[in-house]
């Protein structure tokens, strides 16, 4: 069956230094990365795709002064972003949420996780091995030791209509999304399989944990293209992307 709608959900930003986004270029300079949840609507309840950045980033962009990311990593949350109070606006609490995916536990998609303690959450086993009980990872609040974990290995098919692809390489456990809605047909997020385009289509490096991996894991979503022609392809923070797309309420 197909999924009802799915909703784009801004929660808030993130600023990086641009070598990050782009390894030809120099570091010194941060640019805005916008940060998403995904919201899925479906015959058996709603499903989220990523969480945002933790609460311990509200009004807070001074969280990594005085570690190893202060001046590359400065967050931009307010408590409107809060992956709660997004949810409360499209109608929902989070014990609504009948599962969560997360796309890997990076500091600006898996923060809110511990605010759905009773989701079984989705992430693959390398992820988790990677993650949990790593305290270079990110904050603890992205990689908590106990809650629901579903771990899955490689492709997976969460209901028809959802299905995850495993795409290592930007972190060691990363994993796509291709929704297939009732509007739009399929839609493939490929979250951070590239940041913004040009990663994707042109082959500009970024911030990857493996690069060869990184860059087979884009082949591979550039297959998926080829064989699912989705009638939209999301890059995970890619700003001119994010002022064309539809965001809550509307949906695709």
């Amino acid at each position: 069956m197909l999924v009802k709608k799915l909703f784009l959900l801004p929660v808030g930003e993130c600023f990086l230094d641009q070598s990050a986004v782009n390894r030809n270029l120099a570091p010194g300079k941060l640019v805005g990365m916008p940060v998403w949840s995904f919201l899925l609507e479906t015959t058996d309840g709603p499903i989220l795709i990523d969480t945002g950045m933790p609460d311990a980033f509200i009004n807070n962009p001074d969280y990594y002064k005085g570690t190893k990311r202060e001046g590359r990593v400065v967050p931009n949350m307010s408590e409107d972003d809060s992956i709660v109070n997004v949810l409360k606006r499209a109608g929902y609490r989070p014990e609504d949420i009948q599962m969560v995916i997360s796309s890997h536990f990076h500091l600006d998609h898996s923060g809110g996780n511990g605010h759905f303690r009773n989701s079984p959450i989705l992430i693959q086993q390398a992820e988790f091995d990677a993650a949990i009980g790593n305290d270079d990872y990110s904050p603890l609040e992205c990689r908590l030791p106990d809650l629901q974990y579903q771990i899955i290995e490689g492709d997976h098919e969460v209901i028809p209509g959802v299905q995850i692809f495993f795409t290592p390489g930007h972190s060691p456990g990363h994993q796509s999304v291709l929704v297939t809605t009732e509007k739009s047909g399929p839609v493939l997020l490929t979250i951070d399989v590239a940041y913004i385009r040009e990663n994707f289509e042109n082959g500009v490096p970024f911030l990857t944990f493996d690069p060869e991996m990184a860059a087979k894991s884009i082949r591979r979503m550039q297959n998926v293209i080829q064989e699912f022609r989705p009638s939209a392809v999301f890059f995970g923070h890619d700003r001119d992307q994010a002022s064309n797309w539809p965001t809550f309420p509307d949906f695709l």
